[in-house]
């Protein structure tokens, strides 16, 4: 899954100017490591801005905590069921 594939460029662009002023990401501790679950473009921005760190709010769990969390969160964000959120990341993780 690349997670970068739906980022949008203008946001990511329009976060780089202004990082101090965005909440942190949300990530996960996973047995797998750190699992972005909120927060992919405020990551592009830093990144992009040269910024070695970004503030976090990190919870514990595994990789299907954070799918759920990311899906509630869509939906509330979105307007859409937790069904096509999920149907929607589904399609980004079989890509590429």
């Amino acid at each position: 899954m690349d997670p970068t594939a739906h980022l949008d460029e203008v946001r990511v662009a329009r976060y780089a100017k202004d990082l101090a002023s965005l909440p942190p990401v949300v990530v996960f501790e996973t047995e797998d490591g750190l699992l972005v679950a909120d927060g992919y473009h405020r990551v592009a921005a830093a990144q992009r801005s040269g910024a070695k760190t970004i503030a976090a709010e990190v919870r514990r769990g595994s990789r299907a905590d954070a799918l759920r969390y990311a899906t509630q969160l869509g939906s509330a964000q979105r307007g859409l069921s937790a069904e096509e959120i999920a149907t929607r990341i589904g399609r980004h993780s079989t890509r590429g």
